[in-house]
Protein backbone atom coordinates (compact mmCIF):
# COMPACT_ATOMS: atom_id res chain seq x y z
CA UNK A 1 0.00 0.00 0.00
CA UNK A 2 2.88 2.33 0.79
CA UNK A 3 4.46 1.70 -2.61
CA UNK A 4 1.15 2.53 -4.29
CA UNK A 5 0.97 5.79 -2.38
CA UNK A 6 4.56 6.70 -3.28
CA UNK A 7 3.83 6.05 -6.96
CA UNK A 8 1.76 9.24 -6.97
CA UNK A 9 4.93 11.24 -6.20
CA UNK A 10 7.67 9.37 -8.08
CA UNK A 11 8.02 11.76 -11.02
CA UNK A 12 8.03 15.02 -9.09
CA UNK A 13 10.34 13.56 -6.45
CA UNK A 14 12.85 12.65 -9.15
CA UNK A 15 12.71 16.19 -10.51
CA UNK A 16 13.38 17.51 -7.01
CA UNK A 17 16.47 15.33 -6.64
CA UNK A 18 17.87 16.52 -9.98
CA UNK A 19 17.32 20.26 -9.57
CA UNK A 20 17.98 20.55 -5.84
CA UNK A 21 21.83 20.53 -5.81
CA UNK A 22 22.11 22.41 -9.12
CA UNK A 23 19.77 25.21 -8.04
CA UNK A 24 21.63 25.40 -4.72
CA UNK A 25 24.95 25.85 -6.51
CA UNK A 26 23.61 28.66 -8.70
CA UNK A 27 22.01 30.48 -5.76
CA UNK A 28 25.23 30.16 -3.73
CA UNK A 29 27.24 32.28 -6.18
CA UNK A 30 25.79 35.67 -5.13
CA UNK A 31 26.30 34.70 -1.49
CA UNK A 32 29.97 33.98 -2.16
CA UNK A 33 30.24 37.37 -3.87
CA UNK A 34 28.78 39.05 -0.78
CA UNK A 35 31.27 37.20 1.42
CA UNK A 36 34.15 38.44 -0.73
CA UNK A 37 32.73 41.96 -0.65
CA UNK A 38 32.42 41.96 3.14
CA UNK A 39 35.47 39.97 4.29
CA UNK A 40 37.82 40.46 1.29
CA UNK A 41 38.56 36.74 1.17
CA UNK A 42 36.80 33.40 1.06
CA UNK A 43 37.85 30.27 2.87
CA UNK A 44 36.77 26.80 1.86
CA UNK A 45 34.82 26.39 5.09
CA UNK A 46 32.86 29.58 4.37
CA UNK A 47 32.12 28.47 0.81
CA UNK A 48 30.92 25.07 2.02
CA UNK A 49 28.82 26.69 4.76
CA UNK A 50 27.18 28.98 2.20
CA UNK A 51 26.41 26.09 -0.14
CA UNK A 52 25.07 23.86 2.64
CA UNK A 53 22.90 26.72 3.91
CA UNK A 54 21.31 27.20 0.49
CA UNK A 55 21.08 23.44 0.03
CA UNK A 56 19.15 23.09 3.27
CA UNK A 57 16.84 26.06 2.69
CA UNK A 58 15.93 24.74 -0.75
CA UNK A 59 15.34 21.31 0.77
CA UNK A 60 12.56 22.88 2.83
CA UNK A 61 10.88 23.69 -0.47
CA UNK A 62 11.85 20.75 -2.66
CA UNK A 63 11.10 18.01 -0.16
CA UNK A 64 8.12 19.45 1.73
CA UNK A 65 6.20 21.26 -1.01
CA UNK A 66 7.45 20.27 -4.43
CA UNK A 67 7.03 16.47 -4.43
CA UNK A 68 3.39 16.75 -5.52
CA UNK A 69 1.18 13.98 -6.94
CA UNK A 70 1.94 13.37 -10.62
CA UNK A 71 -1.73 12.60 -11.34
CA UNK A 72 -3.41 15.21 -9.17
CA UNK A 73 -6.97 14.36 -10.18
CA UNK A 74 -6.54 10.67 -9.37
CA UNK A 75 -4.84 11.43 -6.07
CA UNK A 76 -7.52 13.88 -4.93
CA UNK A 77 -10.26 11.44 -5.91
CA UNK A 78 -8.86 8.69 -3.68
CA UNK A 79 -7.32 10.65 -0.79
CA UNK A 80 -9.15 12.91 1.66
CA UNK A 81 -6.78 14.13 4.37
CA UNK A 82 -8.12 16.12 7.31
CA UNK A 83 -5.96 18.22 9.66
CA UNK A 84 -4.85 16.85 13.03
CA UNK A 85 -5.39 19.69 15.54
CA UNK A 86 -4.91 17.92 18.89
CA UNK A 87 -1.55 19.08 20.34
CA UNK A 88 -1.39 16.01 22.61
CA UNK A 89 -2.00 13.48 19.85
CA UNK A 90 1.67 12.49 19.89
CA UNK A 91 1.12 10.80 23.29
CA UNK A 92 -1.44 8.48 21.74
CA UNK A 93 0.81 7.93 18.74
CA UNK A 94 3.70 6.94 21.02
CA UNK A 95 1.57 4.47 22.92
CA UNK A 96 0.24 2.84 19.76
CA UNK A 97 2.95 3.47 17.19
CA UNK A 98 5.98 2.82 19.36
CA UNK A 99 9.30 3.21 17.56
CA UNK A 100 7.80 4.50 14.33
CA UNK A 101 6.01 7.32 16.15
CA UNK A 102 9.20 8.21 18.02
CA UNK A 103 11.17 8.15 14.76
CA UNK A 104 8.70 10.57 13.17
CA UNK A 105 9.06 12.97 16.11
CA UNK A 106 12.85 12.80 15.95
CA UNK A 107 12.81 13.45 12.20
CA UNK A 108 10.58 16.51 12.68
CA UNK A 109 13.01 17.82 15.29
CA UNK A 110 16.10 17.02 13.21
CA UNK A 111 14.69 18.58 10.04
CA UNK A 112 14.51 22.02 11.67
CA UNK A 113 17.79 21.81 13.62
CA UNK A 114 19.77 23.34 10.72
CA UNK A 115 17.28 26.21 10.41
CA UNK A 116 17.84 27.22 14.02
CA UNK A 117 21.60 26.92 13.62
CA UNK A 118 21.56 29.03 10.44
CA UNK A 119 19.50 31.76 12.10
CA UNK A 120 21.87 31.88 15.05
CA UNK A 121 25.23 31.36 13.36
CA UNK A 122 24.87 32.62 9.80
CA UNK A 123 22.17 35.30 10.08
CA UNK A 124 23.05 36.28 13.67
CA UNK A 125 19.40 36.82 14.53
CA UNK A 126 18.28 37.44 18.08
CA UNK A 127 16.21 34.78 19.82
CA UNK A 128 13.15 37.04 19.86
CA UNK A 129 13.21 36.97 16.04
CA UNK A 130 14.46 33.43 15.41
CA UNK A 131 11.76 31.65 17.43
CA UNK A 132 8.70 33.15 15.67
CA UNK A 133 10.40 32.76 12.28
CA UNK A 134 10.87 29.03 12.94
CA UNK A 135 7.22 28.70 13.93
CA UNK A 136 6.05 30.66 10.87
CA UNK A 137 8.19 28.59 8.49
CA UNK A 138 6.72 25.39 9.90
CA UNK A 139 3.22 26.86 9.76
CA UNK A 140 3.74 27.92 6.14
CA UNK A 141 4.82 24.41 5.15
CA UNK A 142 1.94 22.73 6.97
CA UNK A 143 -0.61 25.20 5.55
CA UNK A 144 0.75 24.74 2.02
CA UNK A 145 0.39 20.98 2.35
CA UNK A 146 -3.12 21.31 3.81
CA UNK A 147 -4.31 23.60 1.00
CA UNK A 148 -2.56 21.71 -1.80
CA UNK A 149 0.03 24.50 -2.14
CA UNK A 150 -2.72 27.09 -1.93
CA UNK A 151 -4.91 25.45 -4.56
CA UNK A 152 -2.32 24.27 -7.09
CA UNK A 153 -2.80 20.57 -6.34
CA UNK A 154 -6.50 20.84 -5.60
CA UNK A 155 -6.54 18.95 -2.30
CA UNK A 156 -4.44 18.27 0.79
CA UNK A 157 -1.63 15.90 -0.22
CA UNK A 158 0.10 15.79 3.17
CA UNK A 159 -1.37 15.66 6.67
CA UNK A 160 -1.53 18.97 8.54
CA UNK A 161 -0.41 18.02 12.05
CA UNK A 162 -0.24 20.59 14.84
CA UNK A 163 2.31 18.37 16.58
CA UNK A 164 4.64 18.95 13.63
CA UNK A 165 4.59 22.67 14.46
CA UNK A 166 5.66 21.88 18.02
CA UNK A 167 8.47 19.49 17.09
CA UNK A 168 9.72 21.60 14.17
CA UNK A 169 9.93 24.68 16.36
CA UNK A 170 11.61 22.66 19.11
CA UNK A 171 14.22 21.47 16.62
CA UNK A 172 14.90 25.03 15.49
CA UNK A 173 15.25 26.07 19.14
CA UNK A 174 17.83 23.36 19.79
CA UNK A 175 19.72 24.36 16.64
CA UNK A 176 19.70 27.99 17.74
CA UNK A 177 21.14 27.07 21.16
CA UNK A 178 23.90 25.07 19.45
CA UNK A 179 24.67 28.13 17.28
CA UNK A 180 24.92 30.34 20.37
CA UNK A 181 27.41 27.90 21.90
CA UNK A 182 29.39 27.81 18.64
CA UNK A 183 29.49 31.61 18.52
CA UNK A 184 31.17 31.66 21.93
CA UNK A 185 33.55 28.77 21.31
CA UNK A 186 34.46 29.61 17.69
CA UNK A 187 33.82 33.32 17.02
CA UNK A 188 33.70 34.46 13.40
CA UNK A 189 36.81 36.04 11.92
CA UNK A 190 37.10 39.75 11.29
CA UNK A 191 37.33 41.12 7.76
CA UNK A 192 40.77 41.41 6.23
CA UNK A 193 42.18 44.78 5.26
CA UNK A 194 40.41 46.41 2.33
CA UNK A 195 43.08 45.58 -0.25
CA UNK A 196 42.80 44.20 -3.75
CA UNK A 197 43.77 40.56 -4.19
CA UNK A 198 46.36 40.31 -6.97
CA UNK A 199 46.68 36.53 -6.92
CA UNK A 200 43.10 35.25 -6.52
CA UNK A 201 42.28 31.58 -6.16
CA UNK A 202 40.04 29.58 -8.45
CA UNK A 203 36.81 30.12 -6.50
CA UNK A 204 37.53 33.86 -6.21
CA UNK A 205 38.06 34.09 -9.97
CA UNK A 206 34.97 32.00 -10.68
CA UNK A 207 32.70 34.12 -8.48
CA UNK A 208 33.96 37.38 -10.01
CA UNK A 209 33.58 36.03 -13.54
CA UNK A 210 30.10 34.70 -12.73
CA UNK A 211 29.03 38.19 -11.65
CA UNK A 212 30.37 39.67 -14.88
CA UNK A 213 28.66 37.01 -16.99
CA UNK A 214 25.40 37.52 -15.13
CA UNK A 215 25.44 41.27 -15.79
CA UNK A 216 26.49 40.75 -19.40
CA UNK A 217 23.71 38.21 -19.93
CA UNK A 218 21.07 40.49 -18.41
CA UNK A 219 22.08 43.39 -20.64
CA UNK A 220 22.43 41.18 -23.71
CA UNK A 221 19.00 39.60 -23.23
CA UNK A 222 17.39 42.96 -22.53
CA UNK A 223 18.85 44.54 -25.65
CA UNK A 224 18.21 41.51 -27.84
CA UNK A 225 14.61 41.09 -26.69
CA UNK A 226 14.00 44.82 -27.00
CA UNK A 227 15.19 44.91 -30.61
CA UNK A 228 13.28 41.73 -31.46
CA UNK A 229 10.10 43.16 -29.96
CA UNK A 230 10.56 46.42 -31.86
CA UNK A 231 11.04 44.56 -35.16
CA UNK A 232 7.95 42.40 -34.61
CA UNK A 233 5.90 45.34 -33.39
CA UNK A 234 6.91 48.02 -35.87
CA UNK A 235 7.88 46.04 -38.95
CA UNK A 236 5.44 44.75 -41.56
CA UNK A 237 5.75 40.97 -41.71
CA UNK A 238 6.21 39.53 -45.22
CA UNK A 239 5.22 36.07 -46.39
CA UNK A 240 8.86 35.24 -47.14
CA UNK A 241 9.78 35.72 -43.46
CA UNK A 242 11.19 39.25 -43.77
CA UNK A 243 10.10 42.39 -41.96
CA UNK A 244 9.67 45.57 -43.97
CA UNK A 245 10.58 49.00 -42.64
CA UNK A 246 9.76 51.33 -45.53
CA UNK A 247 12.21 50.30 -48.22
CA UNK A 248 14.32 48.21 -45.82
CA UNK A 249 13.85 44.45 -45.49
CA UNK A 250 15.12 42.61 -42.40
CA UNK A 251 15.35 38.81 -42.48
CA UNK A 252 14.29 36.83 -39.42
CA UNK A 253 17.71 35.19 -39.39
CA UNK A 254 19.25 38.65 -38.99
CA UNK A 255 17.77 38.81 -35.50
CA UNK A 256 19.71 35.67 -34.55
CA UNK A 257 22.90 37.18 -35.94
CA UNK A 258 22.20 40.39 -34.05
CA UNK A 259 21.74 38.43 -30.81
CA UNK A 260 25.07 36.66 -31.33
CA UNK A 261 26.86 39.96 -32.00
CA UNK A 262 25.32 41.52 -28.89
CA UNK A 263 26.50 38.56 -26.78
CA UNK A 264 30.04 38.95 -28.10
CA UNK A 265 29.95 42.72 -27.64
CA UNK A 266 28.88 42.38 -24.00
CA UNK A 267 31.70 39.96 -23.30
CA UNK A 268 34.17 42.40 -24.83
CA UNK A 269 32.76 45.31 -22.82
CA UNK A 270 32.77 43.50 -19.48
CA UNK A 271 36.03 41.58 -19.86
CA UNK A 272 38.14 44.01 -21.93
CA UNK A 273 36.88 47.59 -22.13
CA UNK A 274 35.95 47.87 -18.45
CA UNK A 275 39.05 46.29 -16.83
CA UNK A 276 41.60 47.73 -19.28
CA UNK A 277 41.61 51.31 -17.89
CA UNK A 278 40.92 50.13 -14.30
CA UNK A 279 44.04 48.01 -13.75
CA UNK A 280 42.26 44.73 -14.26
CA UNK A 281 39.16 45.37 -12.18
CA UNK A 282 36.03 44.16 -13.92
CA UNK A 283 32.74 44.98 -12.22
CA UNK A 284 32.66 41.53 -10.65
CA UNK A 285 36.30 41.80 -9.61
CA UNK A 286 35.66 45.22 -8.05
CA UNK A 287 32.82 43.81 -5.98
CA UNK A 288 34.96 40.91 -4.74
CA UNK A 289 38.13 43.01 -4.25
CA UNK A 290 40.42 41.45 -6.86
CA UNK A 291 42.14 42.26 -10.14
CA UNK A 292 42.47 40.00 -13.16
CA UNK A 293 45.99 41.37 -13.76
CA UNK A 294 48.07 39.11 -11.53
CA UNK A 295 51.28 40.95 -12.47
CA UNK A 296 52.29 44.46 -13.46
CA UNK A 297 52.61 44.60 -17.22
CA UNK A 298 53.19 47.44 -19.63
CA UNK A 299 53.21 47.98 -23.37
CA UNK A 300 53.21 44.86 -25.50
CA UNK A 301 53.15 42.45 -22.55
CA UNK A 302 49.92 44.02 -21.23
CA UNK A 303 48.45 44.07 -24.74
CA UNK A 304 49.23 40.36 -25.19
CA UNK A 305 47.80 39.57 -21.75
CA UNK A 306 44.44 41.11 -22.57
CA UNK A 307 44.47 39.67 -26.08
CA UNK A 308 45.12 36.17 -24.73
CA UNK A 309 42.65 36.46 -21.83
CA UNK A 310 39.87 37.94 -23.97
CA UNK A 311 40.34 35.23 -26.61
CA UNK A 312 40.03 32.52 -23.94
CA UNK A 313 36.86 34.06 -22.48
CA UNK A 314 35.27 34.50 -25.90
CA UNK A 315 36.15 30.92 -26.82
CA UNK A 316 34.75 29.39 -23.61
CA UNK A 317 31.75 31.63 -22.97
CA UNK A 318 30.85 32.84 -26.45
CA UNK A 319 27.45 32.01 -28.02
CA UNK A 320 28.74 29.05 -29.98
CA UNK A 321 26.80 26.03 -31.21
CA UNK A 322 27.46 22.63 -32.76
CA UNK A 323 31.03 21.38 -33.08
CA UNK A 324 32.44 24.72 -31.94
CA UNK A 325 30.51 24.43 -28.69
CA UNK A 326 31.88 20.92 -28.17
CA UNK A 327 35.41 22.19 -28.75
CA UNK A 328 34.93 25.01 -26.25
CA UNK A 329 33.81 22.53 -23.59
CA UNK A 330 36.96 20.53 -24.15
CA UNK A 331 38.96 23.75 -23.91
CA UNK A 332 37.25 24.64 -20.62
CA UNK A 333 38.15 21.22 -19.21
CA UNK A 334 41.77 21.62 -20.31
CA UNK A 335 41.93 25.06 -18.70
CA UNK A 336 40.61 23.61 -15.45
CA UNK A 337 43.25 20.86 -15.50
CA UNK A 338 45.92 23.45 -16.29
CA UNK A 339 44.87 25.58 -13.32
CA UNK A 340 44.83 22.61 -10.95
CA UNK A 341 48.43 21.88 -11.95
CA UNK A 342 49.89 25.40 -12.24
CA UNK A 343 47.53 27.29 -9.87
CA UNK A 344 47.15 29.99 -12.52
CA UNK A 345 45.67 30.43 -15.96
CA UNK A 346 47.84 30.27 -19.11
CA UNK A 347 47.67 34.03 -19.69
CA UNK A 348 48.97 34.63 -16.15
CA UNK A 349 52.30 33.14 -17.26
CA UNK A 350 53.01 36.09 -19.56
CA UNK A 351 56.00 38.13 -18.32
CA UNK A 352 55.43 40.81 -15.69
CA UNK A 353 56.52 41.96 -12.24
CA UNK A 354 54.83 41.27 -8.93
CA UNK A 355 52.75 44.04 -7.39
CA UNK A 356 54.46 45.98 -4.62
CA UNK A 357 51.33 47.82 -3.50
CA UNK A 358 47.56 47.85 -3.88
CA UNK A 359 46.76 48.48 -7.58
CA UNK A 360 43.76 50.60 -6.59
CA UNK A 361 45.92 52.83 -4.42
CA UNK A 362 48.47 53.17 -7.21
CA UNK A 363 45.70 54.07 -9.67
CA UNK A 364 44.43 56.79 -7.30
CA UNK A 365 47.96 58.16 -6.97
CA UNK A 366 48.45 58.17 -10.74
CA UNK A 367 45.17 60.06 -11.25
CA UNK A 368 46.19 62.74 -8.75
CA UNK A 369 49.54 63.15 -10.47
CA UNK A 370 47.78 63.46 -13.82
Amino acid sequence: MLSTYLDYFSGSFGISLVFWPLASLILTLPILALIYNRYHRLRLTAAMAAYLTVLYLLALVFFTLWPMPDDRAAFCATHHLTPQLNPMQFLTDLSTGGRMAMLQILLNVAFFLPLGFIMGRVFRWRFILALPVALLVSLFIETAQLTGVFGIVGCAYRLFDVDDLIWNTSGALIGYLVAMAANKLVPTRQADAAQLVTNPGFIHRAVSLALDLLLATILSLSLGMGVTYAVHRLGAYQLDGHYRFGGLLIASSALDVFGTLVDLAMLLIFELLIPLPRRGRTLGATFTHMTVETKQRHGWSRFLFYLFRTAVILAVFGPWTGKVQTATRILALLLLVFYLIKRQMPYDLLPGTAYREDPAAQESLDSRRG
